[in-house]
């Protein structure tokens, strides 16, 4: 019997899928992708994604999967498992998912919630009676709130969370007495901007409901339910080597694990395929059988809603941040394009990043992790396999969203506009906004010099617009009396695809000024480092390049340091009140004298001048024991030539670090080492729990 022509490309396009199959580790179930054809375009363009992401963008090793109608449909990596093994990533090669974890988190509370042992919009105090602060608004906040990043805590109380090669929960079980010190940055429930403390407190909130540690109620109830055998917490007992392999310049090819002591806020290990089934229990109809029922309707539908909108929050824009209850978005960009849901969350640690995508009316998602890169990437890709995917089945009844661009027409700017010039903010850095009356809107960050000001020009109906066409603004007065600068910008990443982000960028602020006496005491510490002394001996801090925290005055501003405003001679607060990203993770400043030492609080961080560290005696053996308060000590490194070294015996619970230029040069704890070059200069620093002792001696080479 003849062959068609187009029975001969069907079959073609088969053996050419075999073919690929046996080159590319990925793998597909034939029911859930539908004809060969649009299969091998999923893969191709999946696997180059990932290439791109490993070769373009530096990433070690990145793993993806997509799920349909309760199969998985599309699995697949790119990368090295590791620098110094020849070894393939597979399936169930396990990823730090970084906070894709507060999904597991406030699912678990929804769970709970369908129980009727939760009650969303209880006080927090319900459940965790003990817990103050020193803000009297804290009696406000709701379980709710914590989910939806609008309780106004000031975001993250990370000392001692994030840990090498070492499990310890100190960050978790520590959290409330830290919080008792702190303030609010806003009222409970005024408007929602990201909060890692917020999910550390409902994990808390789970524990203490079901008389559980959270590692065994979200295996109990979720993870062993769904099938998830690859899916792990620093707390579980599974084999290491199964987890991709993360890096750290002072180590070199020495393999460190990354373990974070807030395992609800950022601390799981999964894999793109368990993330995947984890979704299942998001989806309107879930194919997984598995995944039925384990939430309710009502429960899944709520994590769904636009939380964030509850609140103050810009206007609806494209964007890849709109709250709900754990999502980053709930109107994922560019899915509400098409007038499609689409749920996602995303995770960052300093080593791992990871993405899950939902489409719940079409049952079907997307999850990358990967050892290096960023959420966002991954976040790009995975939009890019689920578009293709609605392609293929006809779904999609509109165009790509494409790249804005072209010059932009002017129009006459209302005079009024002029009065929004002035000093502008956000959790990173302070701008100099200045309209002119031509409809010229200029945006120059303070302090940096190399940082190119922003220029946009006025186009009617209140936006400037950049001069490609990507970025939008506007100034908006909201009902708490700030006004803010309204942000839609697209951005197109080389080779993956497009984003959006529609954000309150910054928030207008008042010149602060000081008086003579307060102006003195911050001009004496202007230029000055202060070094952390209270993180753990395994803390990644140590690892990190520039970990001391030097003041810098505004030289446009006198009366701010960094983005703080100045309050009086020893503290220094953010006025920051912003929606989203833009006001996070903000910390004030205290300073205070101890035994004739000065020392910096930053949250719950304790810092000590540089003008109290001695410099390291080298020229004779010593012993340094770390004191009943638990703090490191530091010393400074000066004249030293190149053939010295510093031999140490390090006690168990301890390490030392070294530094040259700031930058970390010997880490004990990760590379196992008892001596290290000494730089002509830099500092050290001996880290250990309180009564450890530390027995130092030197070499000089002949």
């Amino acid at each position: 019997m003849r062959m068609s022509t187009r029975n001969k490309l069907h079959l073609l396009l088969v053996l050419l899928l075999v073919m690929i199959a046996l080159l590319v580790p990925f793998t597909f179930t034939s029911g859930a992708a539908g004809s060969p054809e649009a299969y091998l375009g999923l893969a191709a363009l999946a696997q180059q994604k990932a290439d791109t992401l490993v070769s373009v963008f530096g990433v070690t090793s990145v793993q993806y999967a997509v799920i349909s109608q309760g199969e998985t449909m599309l699995s697949g990596s790119a990368g090295v498992y590791s620098r110094t093994e020849d070894k393939p990533i597979t399936a169930d090669t396990m990823y730090g998912i970084g906070s894709t974890s507060k999904m597991f988190t406030a699912a678990a509370v929804m769970l709970l919630v369908d129980r009727g042992l939760i009650d969303l919009d209880a006080p927090i105090t319900t459940y965790i009676p003990e817990f103050i602060m020193a803000d009297r608004r804290y009696t406000q906040i709701t379980v709710r709130m914590l989910l939806n990043h609008s309780s106004g805590l000031m975001g993250s109380t990370f000392r001692n969370a994030f840990l090498f090669n070492d499990g310890d929960q100190m960050a978790h079980d520590q959290l409330i007495a830290a919080l008792a010190g702190q303030r609010l940055k806003a009222d409970p429930g005024e408007f929602s901007v990201y909060c890692n403390d917020g999910f550390t407190l409902a994990e808390l909130i789970v524990e203490r409901v079901s008389g559980e540690s959270f590692t065994d109620f979200i295996k109990a109830n979720i993870t062993a339910p769904l099938g998830m055998s690859h899916t792990a917490t620093p707390q579980s007992d599974f084999d290491r080597s199964g987890l991709a392999r993360t890096y750290v310049d002072v180590a070199g090819d020495r393999e460190v694990i990354e373990s974070l002591g807030v395992i609800g806020t950022g601390g799981i290990y999964s894999t793109a395929e368990d993330l995947c089934k984890f979704a299942g229990i998001f989806m309107d109809d879930p194919g997984y059988a598995l995944a039925r029922g384990m939430l309710s309707a009502q429960s899944r539908d709520a994590m769904a809603a636009a939380e964030c909108e509850n609140g103050i929050w810009p206007e609806r824009g494209p964007s890849i941040f709109n709250y709900g209850l754990g999502w980053d978005s709930v109107n994922t960009y560019p899915f509400s394009a098409y007038g499609i849901i689409a749920v996602a969350k995303g995770g960052d640690t300093q080593q791992y990043h990871s993405t899950l995508l939902v489409l719940p009316a079409y049952d079907l998602a997307a999850a990358l992790v990967s050892s290096g890169g960023s959420s966002t990437m991954n976040l790009i890709v995975a939009g890019e396999l689920l578009q293709q995917v609605l392609e293929s089945r006809g779904a999609l009844t509109a165009a790509r969203p494409e790249m804005p661009g072209g010059a932009p027409a002017t129009a006459p700017m209302p005079p009024t506009f002029l009065g929004y010039s002035g000093l502008y903010g956000n959790a990173s850095f302070l701008s100099s906004v200045d309209l002119a009356a031509d409809g010229s809107l200029s945006i120059a960050a303070l302090g940096d010099d190399a940082r190119p000001a922003e220029k946009l020009v006025y186009v009617g109906g209140g936006v400037f617009t950049s001069a490609e066409g990507n970025k939008q603004m506007s100034f908006v007065t909201e009902s708490n009396g700030h006004t803010y600068i309204r942000r839609v910008a697209h951005q197109d990443v080389p080779s993956l695809g497009l984003a959006a982000i529609t954000e309150y960028s910054m928030q207008k602020l008042a010149p602060a000024e000081v008086d003579e006496s307060t102006r003195k005491a911050w001009c004496e510490r202007d230029g000055v480092s202060y070094y952390p002394v209270n993180e753990k001996f395994s803390s990644q801090y140590y690892a990190q390049p520039g970990n001391a925290m030097t003041i810098s005055l505004s030289k446009e501003q006198p009366g701010y340091v960094g983005t703080l405003q100045i309050i009086d001679e020893n503290n220094a607060v953010s006025p920051m009140q912003i929606p989203g990203m833009g006001g996070r993770d903000l910390d004030d400043l205290a300073f205070y004298m101890q035994d004739g030492t000065e020392y910096m609080k930053a949250g719950n961080v304790v810092y000590i001048s540089e003008k109290n560290i001695d410099i390291l005696p080298t020229g004779q053996s010593a012993t340094y024991t770390i004191g009943p308060n638990g703090h490191g000590t530091w010393h400074r490194i000066t004249d030293v030539g190149d053939d010295k070294t510093i031999i140490v015996n390090v006690p168990r619970q301890g390490s030392f670090a070294v530094y040259e230029n700031g930058k970390c040069i010997e880490f004990s704890w990760i590379t196992g080492h008892c001596e290290a070059r000494l730089p002509a200069e830099g500092m050290i620093v001996f880290a250990g729990t309180p009564g450890a002792v530390f027995e130092v001696s030197f070499e000089t080479a002949e």
